[in-house]
């Protein structure tokens, strides 16, 4: 998942901890009190609706299914030149490990949190909305080195590997069971952190909209995927 980089403005306070967000109105601008209150209400319930809930209930099935399709298409091209009589073992070799990585990953997805962070009126009607996405950063896995300490506490040779449609079912579902705990210590080892996107909503006719749809929301979140295949 690819960090979205902020622009952002010289903003005066007027209204602070609305909820659990703040609240900031641009020096200049002409609003009460009460308007920022009841508009930046009307904000975060249209966020949460049209953003916040569809992530939570399309948008983590949308990242799973692009996750599992490029994990399909990686298998593919890593067995592509492998000879033919090792092809079908190699393959369920490789369909195990990232079933593994996909048990301890896409449950990261699950446990991912988004919620408003931040209000900013730039204008009366108008404002940008900061939207925080905390979760474990699975980017900095060394996934080669861990699938590396599985097999040498599995006890497998470098022969054993080059011939692995002879090697023992015993091995291999060790190697598998060592790879799910090092692939969990290490999400436990992972702290939280943060990353910020930025929507900005409009007042129109006496509604607040959004300036962009929830799918160019998940275009920003699923950007890195584009750039795994390119």
């Amino acid at each position: 998942m690819k960090k979205i980089l902020l622009g952002l403005f010289i903003l005066g306070t007027l209204g602070m901890a609305q909820s659990n967000y703040e609240v900031y109105v641009k020096s200049g601008v002409k609003i009460s009190q009460s308007e920022v209150d009841r508009d930046s209400k009307e904000i975060e319930n249209l966020v949460n609706k049209e953003i916040i809930e569809r992530y939570n209930t399309e948008g983590k099935k949308t990242i799973k299914g692009l996750y599992r399709e490029y994990m399909n298409k990686s298998i593919d091209e890593l067995v592509e030149n492998v000879p033919k009589k090792q092809k079908q073992a190699a393959k369920e070799y490789f369909n195990k490990i990232h079933e593994v990585m996909g048990k301890n990953f896409l449950g990261e997805i699950d446990n991912l949190k988004i919620f408003v962070n931040e209000i900013s009126f730039s204008e009366k009607n108008k404002a940008k909305v900061k939207i925080v996405s905390k979760f474990k950063d699975i980017d900095n896995i060394d996934t080669d080195k861990i699938i590396d300490e599985a097999i040498e506490k599995a006890n497998i040779s470098y022969k054993e590997m080059d011939n692995i449609e002879k090697m023992s079912k015993a091995k291999l579902d060790n190697f598998y069971k060592y790879l799910d705990e090092k692939f969990k210590e290490k999400l436990n080892d992972l702290d939280y952190v943060e990353t910020y996107s930025e929507i900005e909503v409009k007042k129109i006719n006496g509604k607040w909209k959004l300036e962009h749809d929830f799918n160019t929301f998940m275009n920003e979140m699923t950007s890195g995927f584009n750039d795994i295949d390119n």
